[in-house]
C-alpha cells in the first residue's frame, strides 16, 4: 500500500474508534476534522496515482516508439544495402556493354581478359591477367581497352600474365601529337597517385606549337603498338635548352582496371 494511503487509513481507523466514545455532535466534530485532516491526503495520493499513472503511459509509448524506430532504421539499412548491389550491378552491366562493343567493333584481333590481382606496391606498374600461355598469349604483346593503350605483356606463366603498365616509367611507346609533326617518347614516371596521374612526352622540338588538350596517339613505329591507339591528353608543355616536353594526362583510368584486351598475333 502507498504510504499516503496507508496514513489516510490510519487515520480513519483512529478516528473511527475514538467516535464510538463521543456524542453524536462530538462525532460530527470529529467527522469534519478527519475530512478536514485527511481530504488532503486523500486528493494528493489521487494527484499522485493519477501521475504515476501518466508517466507509465509515457514509458510505454516511448518503448513502443522506440521499437517502432529501430525497426525503420533496420529497414532502411536493408534498402541502402539493396541499393548499393544496384548500384554494382548497373555498373558492372555498363562496363560488360562496352567491353562487348569495343570487342565486336575493335579494328584489331584481340582477346578479353579480366584483372584478377594488382599489388598495392606495384599498383602502377603492373596487373595480372586471367590469361597465359595456353591461351596464345606471348611477350610484348600489346594490352589495351575502349579508352586506349594499357600497356604490354611482360611475364608469362600458362594461365596468367603480367602487364608492365603504360604509367610505370620504364614502359616506353612512341607517340605523336595530334594536329602536329612532333612525335616523341610517352613513359610513365615515378609519384603516381589517384589523385595524380601523369605520362611524360619526351624529345619534343624545343618550339613546338603544343598546347594542352591535344590528344596523343601512338606512331606506329618500331612495330609493338599498332599506330594510332590513344594514349591521352596534353596538359602541360614545357621547353628546355636542347628540346621540349609534355605531361600528358593517360586516357585510361589506370585506378579501376577491370576488363582489358590483349592484341592477338593476328591483329
Amino acid at each position: 500500500m502507498k504510504p499516503h494511503n496507508l496514513i489516510a487509513l490510519l487515520l480513519f481507523l483512529a478516528g473511527a474508534i475514538w467516535a464510538i466514545t463521543r456524542s453524536e455532535h462530538s462525532v460530527q466534530r470529529i467527522q469534519a476534522s478527519y475530512y478536514e485532516l485527511a481530504g488532503p491526503l486523500l486528493t494528493q495520493s489521487s494527484a499522485a496515482s493519477a501521475k504515476a499513472r501518466n508517466f507509465l503511459d509515457e514509458v510505454k509509448h516511448s518503448e513502443e516508439t522506440n521499437v517502432q524506430l529501430q525497426l525503420a532504421n533496420d529497414e532502411l539499412a536493408k534498402l541502402r544495402v539493396e541499393i548499393a548491389h544496384l548500384r554494382k550491378l548497373e555498373e558492372q552491366n555498363v562496363d560488360l556493354h562496352r567491353a562487348l562493343d569495343f570487342q565486336e567493333n575493335s579494328p584489331f584481333h584481340v582477346m578479353a581478359a579480366n584483372i584478377i590481382r594488382r599489388n598495392p606496391a606495384t599498383w602502377w606498374q603492373e596487373a595480372v591477367i586471367d590469361r597465359g600461355s595456353l591461351n596464345g598469349l606471348t611477350k610484348q604483346q600489346a594490352v589495351l581497352d575502349a579508352a586506349g593503350l594499357i600497356g604490354k605483356v611482360n611475364r608469362l606463366s600458362e594461365d596468367t600474365s603480367t602487364i608492365i603498365l603504360l604509367t610505370d616509367e620504364s614502359c616506353h611507346v612512341s607517340a605523336k601529337v595530334d594536329g602536329t609533326p612532333e612525335a616523341g617518347i610517352l613513359s610513365g614516371q615515378r609519384g603516381q597517385s589517384r589523385e595524380r596521374t601523369a605520362l611524360r612526352l619526351r624529345y619534343l622540338s624545343k618550339n613546338a606549337a603544343i598546347e594542352p588538350g591535344m590528344k596523343v596517339y601512338t606512331t606506329g613505329r618500331g612495330g609493338l603498338f599498332p599506330a594510332d591507339i590513344l594514349l591521352g591528353t596534353v596538359e602541360s608543355f614545357e621547353s628546355g635548352e636542347v628540346d621540349a616536353e609534355a605531361l600528358v594526362r593517360p586516357a585510361v583510368d589506370f585506378t579501376n582496371l577491370k576488363t582489358v584486351f590483349v592484341l592477338t598475333q593476328d591483329g
